[in-house]
């Protein structure tokens, strides 16, 4: 991870202030305070992922992988999102669950929605759901056994679910084929993997399960945690 540059440093001093501040808020806390609380903390760990992805990038596209470096790179991507996927998770404006469900409402009443031919046929609302769903995500439908997905991530959005299932788990299919290619002293088959991400992707957009639509966890609370946790990579920034 690099060291922070100015600008994240005083992202960081203002989320430090806000979390400090949060204790004067009246319970439970109102938006926009708790919006901006969140969204500040999100992009200082997102600004801490990016790094992260780059050298789980670096180690499952060596010349020959490494192994313990590919576990070590890709364990600590995959917690940094799961743990990012908990802090928004704490804000309904940061949740996948009110966009699907929206969608889902949409189809209640409608009666004459056809179905993508890549996909199953399914009810109206589940066909909405899986419009929302496709929108996030590959953008273009994916058909059962593609190999390929033609826009990935051209709409991504940093909501809880949809970090934790989808790319926090893609980041496992990715890990798991690298080391299979590791113990085989060969380079990331990278066909494998567009057909596993494929597969994935497939699996997800056409999934009907429900996400929370209201906060999970106490936004301060977590908010603190997160921050006491990779505090350290924040010393070199300075402090009030």
């Amino acid at each position: 991870i690099h060291t922070p540059t100015s600008t994240l440093c005083m992202v960081y001093t203002a989320w430090d202030a806000l979390i400090k501040a949060g204790s004067k808020v009246a319970s439970p806390m109102a938006e926009p305070f708790r919006y901006d609380l969140i969204n500040t903390g999100r992009e200082v760990l997102s600004q801490i992922a990016g790094p992260a992805g780059a050298n789980f990038t670096s180690a499952t596209g060596a010349a020959k992988i490494d192994a313990s470096t590919v576990v070590a790179t890709g364990n600590y991507y995959y917690q940094l999102l799961l743990d990012v996927d908990t802090l928004v998770n704490t804000d309904t404006a940061f949740q996948l669950g009110p966009w699907l469900q929206m969608a889902r409402a949409l189809g209640s009443n409608d009666t004459d929605c056809v179905a993508d031919c890549s996909v199953p046929q399914m009810s109206c609302s589940d066909f909405y759901e899986w419009n929302a769903r496709v929108q996030l995500t590959t953008w273009h439908p994916v058909a059962k056994g593609s190999m390929q997905i033609q826009l990935s991530d051209y709409a991504a959005k940093q909501w809880s679910g949809l970090i934790k299932d989808y790319y926090a788990a893609r980041i496992r299919l990715h890990q798991r084929q690298a080391l299979t290619d590791a113990a085989k002293g060969q380079p990331l088959d990278t066909n494998a993997t567009a057909a596993l991400e494929a597969e994935h992707a497939y699996n997800w957009t056409t999934a009907t399960n429900a996400y929370p639509t209201t906060p999970i966890g106490d936004a301060l609370a977590v908010s603190a945690a997160m921050q006491k946790k990779y505090e350290s990579y924040f010393t070199s920034c300075p402090m009030p």
